[in-house]
């Protein structure tokens, strides 16, 4: 009976050592599994971050976008008016060319005058978009000798342009 003893002991030992593997390695998975969880949460959590991120650089091209837009209009607007002065230098009120230079060194009195409230009324322009009110004189304003030439729409609401 010593070998059989043994054996069965042996047995037993060998089975307690397979379900002891068994569980070791049942474990081991489950500790995985846990680790790989984690991981997926992580990623997960990560996806949704870079999303905000990306929903939040959209948001910004199309910000910047519009802001490309409004200045590439303002620009435009601006050359326009450049070309307009332009214009009032080199070209007479009834779209005749014209030597500004010329005229001023015949008429420098003439040409001062008229620089000179040109200069007013500009500088009146910039104190309207600076916050200063109307007058009552602007407002009324009805007809080209009475309204302010470089900037009508501004300083004259109630005048009313007449281009031929």
């Amino acid at each position: 009976m010593g070998i059989m003893s043994a054996i069965k002991a042996i047995a037993a030992l060998i089975i307690v050592l397979v379900i002891a593997g068994g569980l070791w390695y049942v474990s081991n998975l489950q500790a995985d599994l846990a680790v790989a969880k984690l991981n997926a949460e992580k990623l997960e959590k990560g996806i949704q971050d870079q999303q905000v991120v990306i929903q939040a650089m959209e948001q910004d091209s199309k910000f910047q976008q519009e802001a490309y837009r409004q200045l590439n209009e303002e620009l435009q607007a601006q050359q326009k008016a450049v070309q307009d002065l332009q214009s009032k230098f080199n070209q007479s009120a009834n779209g005749d060319p014209r030597d500004f230079g010329f005229i001023a060194s015949r008429k420098p009195k003439l040409i001062e005058r008229l620089v000179n409230r040109g200069t007013k009324n500009a500088m009146r322009c910039l104190e309207i978009l600076s916050g200063s009110p109307l007058t009552e004189k602007e407002l009324a304003a009805d007809t080209a000798s009475n309204a302010n030439s470089e900037c009508p729409g501004i300083a004259n609401p109630n005048y009313v342009e007449v281009r031929p």
